[in-house]
This record gives structure tokens, sequence and C-alpha cells, in this order.
């Protein structure tokens, strides 16, 4: 039994710093200040918090000259009748004032298929550049799968929207990431099925 206790203990030390080193590396992954032109691509968060952080970060860049547009993505969620980026668009449009230059997809339900369908939204017609904006753990795994899923599309760079420092909210983040890598590289059909379990089928509603 101490042996265990001993073993669990270290587990967890090993866990925690694994979540700080985590966290650490992934501040590289802001670009903001190399950032001068292009269409902001803001992901939907299911966190009032954090949702609240995406949008007042996409606002900023457009109040900098940074971004000429944003549209938000992802949140489509049959199951419960609601879509999450269009919710966060209508947010974005009251609190800037912005309403010619927000636009939301209201088809994807995740960061999978939200990334797959960028090159066929209205909104980002013509962008020379897509700056996702997201947390920055996100914004890794965003990036990487954008690379991977899009062919010939515009060069992306990535804007951290301001983050809890609370560490239970950083260990929760880190973890719901390691959950959505190991979806991602699931055989698609696997994938498919937990999200439709998870988000509600594409055809639902």
């Amino acid at each position: 039994m101490r042996k265990l206790r001993f073993l669990l203990v270290r587990l967890l030390v090993a866990d925690l710093l694994a979540t700080l080193v985590f966290f650490g590396l992934t501040r590289f992954v802001d670009q903001t200040g190399k950032i001068t032109h292009g269409a902001g691509v803001v992901f939907y968060s299911d966190s009032p918090k954090e949702a609240d952080a995406r949008i007042d970060k996409g606002i900023a860049l457009l109040e900098a000259g940074k971004v000429d547009r944003l549209v938000m993505v992802g949140g489509h969620r049959p199951q419960e009748g609601i879509v999450g980026s269009q919710d966060m668009a209508l947010t974005a449009i009251r609190r800037s004032g912005y309403g010619a230059r927000i636009m939301a997809d209201v088809s994807s339900r995740d960061t999978i298929s939200g990334l797959k369908t960028l090159a066929s939204q209205p909104g980002l017609n013509n962008a020379e550049q897509l700056v996702f904006v997201s947390n920055c753990m996100h914004l890794l795994r965003a990036r990487i799968i954008y690379q991977s899923v899009t062919q010939g599309g515009p060069n992306a760079r990535t804007a951290c929207a301001k983050a809890s420092l609370n560490p239970v909210d950083i260990w929760k983040r880190a973890h719901y990431e390691v959950g959505a890598w190991t979806v991602y590289v699931l055989p698609e059909s696997w994938r498919d099925a937990v999200l439709d379990r998870l988000r509600g089928k594409p055809s639902d509603g």
C-alpha cells in the first residue's frame, strides 16, 4: 500500500510538471507582435470566460489594424440547438460596433471541421493571411491541423487570447488538449464517431 501511494504521488508530480512545461512552451505560439495584416479566425469556446477573452482579442486586433475582419468558427451543437460561433459573433458586434466586419461560420462543430471549411468561407475570400485567435494551448493544435488539412491555403499566424493563470484552469485546459490530440490522431472513422457522440452529427437539426 505504501508503494502504491508513493507511485501515485510520483505520477501526480510528473503530471503537474508536464502540465507546467506544456503551458510554458505554448506561450511561444503567440505571434501578435508580428502580425501586420490578415483576416481573423476566432475559435469558439463553451466557457463564457474563455469566449470573452477570445472575442476581446479579436476586437483588439481589429482596432489595431492587424486584421480587417473577424470570422467566428466552431460551436455548432445540433443536439443542443445552439450555434456558438453565431452567438460569439453577435456578442462581438454588440461589444465593438463593427457589424460589417464580423461574421460567423455556422456549420463547423469543432476545430477540425472549422479548419477544413475555412477556404469556403465567404468572409475569408481573398485573405492573404489568416490570424487564428484562441488560447495558446489550442493554437498549437489548430496550427498543426491547419497545415495538415489545407493545401495551398493562406499562411496562418496565431494570436493568443488572455489566459487564466489559475492553476486549476491551466491543468484542465492542458488535459483537455491531451484528449483533443488523442481524438485527432484516431483513424478518421473512429474520430468522426467520437465527435458525433460529443458534438452531435452534422446532419442533425
